[in-house]
């Protein structure tokens, strides 16, 4: 991990010294229309999520991918729309956006699936990032804006559905990890977001968000802290794990229960930063190995909440 992250700032330099070079990016001036939910676009087959993007987001399209460097942006400003508070999951205080300093928007995935009628659907998942000359993500501890759009495929048009450019901020570098779909319910998709943090060298944790449909938006329905821990050098004496997740079939047609299992190793030189329910299992003089399962139960108005006893396993 720590020649990553050192790969990383040497990535950044070089990059940085290049467009410096190049002179600085441009941005160009959009109407708050474009972020009007109510817009009507359509997109041509075969779906094409860049292009698809640039209509959502009509500003200065920039492709500055080199070799395995990918960085495909859109920059943009609005004089004439008005900022909204959203919540960056690093931060204990709102955010505004858009931007004041302007827009960075970029393609995270287009998400593709059917539902039980057969009917096709694109989801198009994209992140925003404060606008920066250099075209750069290097804002450490700050999330990227996580925003979605909704297509369904009549004939040989794909007609946007539903359009949230912004939902809420997360991951670090201003960029937001790729969201992962979750079947959760009956013709219910849900997108997981996991985000990996921490310092040089690590261990880095791991927390999941849930991010579903309700209410009418797009938004926040479970968060677990501490979900994984990557593993460091045998001799730094450090528990680690993994996690995964999923939504089983169920008789409950919407949100159905999550189940989230870590597996990982303990360490008796470092419990304390073992999940809660794992603590008093565990020997405190030689390592090994465990299982949690945790259920979360959807609460309507209060989103997916722990369901205990939670299941452990300790060997």
């Amino acid at each position: 991990m720590k020649h990553l992250f050192i790969g990383l700032l040497c990535c950044i330099s070089v990059v940085t010294n290049c467009f410096a070079q190049a002179g600085d990016l441009l941005k160009k001036n959009i109407s708050d229309t474009m972020l009007s939910p109510a817009r009507i676009v359509e997109i041509a087959d075969p779906f094409d999520g860049q292009k698809a993007l640039l209509k959502l987001f009509p500003g200065k399209y920039y492709n500055l991918s080199e070799g395995n460097y990918k960085n495909e942006l859109i920059n943009w400003d609005c004089t004439s729309c008005k900022p909204r508070s959203f919540r960056d999951a690093n931060e204990e205080e709102s955010y505004q956006f858009p931007y004041a300093e302007g827009v960075a928007t970029r393609l995270l995935n287009v998400i593709s699936y059917k539902d039980s009628a057969g009917t096709q659907y694109k989801m198009l998942t994209f992140n925003h990032s404060a606008y920066d000359p250099d075209g750069l993500q290097t804002s450490r501890f700050t999330g990227g804006t996580l925003g979605i759009a909704k297509f369904s495929l009549t004939g040989s048009l794909w007609t946007m559905k539903f359009f949230q450019p912004a939902i809420g901020a997360y991951g670090a570098f201003s960029k937001c990890p790729t969201p992962k779909p979750v079947v959760i319910g009956h013709d219910q998709y849900a997108f997981m977001l996991d985000v990996v943090n921490g310092p040089a060298g690590g261990p880095f944790t791991g927390v999941l968000y849930l991010i579903a449909g309700t209410g009418g938006a797009y938004k926040e329905v479970l968060t677990v802290h501490d979900a994984s821990r990557t593993e460091v050098e045998e001799e730094e004496g450090m528990s680690s794990w993994s996690c995964t997740y999923n939504a089983p079939q169920s008789d409950k047609r919407f949100f159905r229960d999550i189940i989230v299992t870590m597996k990982g190793q303990y360490r008796s030189t470092d419990i304390e930063s073992l999940p809660e329910e794992v603590k008093p299992y565990v020997s405190t003089n030689k390592k090994g190995t465990f299982t949690l399962a945790r259920r979360y139960v959807y609460k309507w108005g209060k989103g997916y909440q722990l369901q205990g006893p939670a299941g452990v396993t300790v060997d």
